[in-house]
């Protein structure tokens, strides 16, 4: 058997392995960088909803003052034309003008109500917030009964956090970053080689890696697929310690014997 083909194959898992190693660097900050971004944003709407609440409540409170001042001035008005009026017909039209206004006072008053009624619910469920989690109890708290300031309290943490998290991730990036383009060239290289030398062996190669496997190409561990353990047939150990190469039938990954990866190890120095 030609084992040239599956030394290529190896020693592109080898490269790959490096560069993933390197990348483990980063201890799943992307990943904890994405997730903080995640719980910024959710909090930054929910802040921003009781403030776009609070500000409409602001607003119409302000209208319906202003309303209930413009009636309060116009039946002061007609009572006053009331005193002037010359027959009874004047009078009671005055009459319904002041009644006219007088409803709309109650019904701006009614409008005045309700907004208090919804701001008092609103504080009391945040009260009911503040209690819950003086005794822990978080997961019995829902969305509308964190207080305002804890809210904000959470989101400068939430955004301190994430600072911290970039910096750290960036400051890896920048370390590592010329011995990883360094590595990805080399890789590149290595796959034009395998790509002439084991094109069927590199779609294979290929195929595993566009899933959910990391490893491809795995070394024989105590006579078991290292990748999955499942056992490797013992009539294929001979083969894998000359140098060929298993097909795990559980996982798909190619076995091969360890030597392999230190002679890839070796070369790629």
């Amino acid at each position: 058997m030609d084992h040239t083909k599956i030394n290529l194959i190896v020693r592109l898992q080898h490269i790959d392995n490096l560069i993933e190693s390197i990348m483990s660097l980063q201890k799943g900050l992307p990943e904890e960088i994405a997730a903080l971004d995640e719980d910024l944003a959710f909090t930054s709407r929910q802040i921003e909803a009781r403030k776009k609440i609070a500000d409409e409540h602001l607003k119409l409170r302000e209208r319906l003052n202003g309303t209930i001042n413009d009636c309060k001035e116009k039946i002061r008005s007609f009572k006053e034309k009331q005193t002037l009026a010359r027959n009874n017909k004047e009078y009671d039209a005055l009459s319904k003008q002041i009644e006219y206004e007088e409803k709309e006072i109650a019904q701006a008053e009614i409008q005045l109500q309700d907004i208090a009624h919804a701001e008092h619910h609103a504080q009391e469920l945040q009260k009911k917030g503040r209690e819950l989690i003086a005794e822990n109890r978080y997961d019995e708290i829902s969305e509308e009964m964190m207080p305002d300031d804890v809210l904000q309290q959470q989101l400068e943490d939430l955004t301190r956090q994430a600072a911290m998290k970039r910096e750290e991730l960036e400051s890896i990036v920048v370390e590592t970053a010329e011995e990883i383009a360094q590595l990805r060239q080399t890789l590149e290289s290595q796959r034009s080689e395998v790509a002439r030398e084991a094109k069927r062996l590199l779609d294979k190669y290929d195929h595993l890696k566009s899933g959910t496997l990391q490893n491809a190409v795995v070394k024989l561990d105590r006579h078991a697929c290292s990748g999955c353990n499942t056992r490797v047939p013992t009539n294929r150990h001979t083969l894998i310690v000359q140098g060929g190469f298993y097909v795990c039938e559980s996982c798909g990954r190619i076995v091969v014997h360890e030597r392999l990866f230190e002679e890839a190890a070796a070369g790629t120095r």
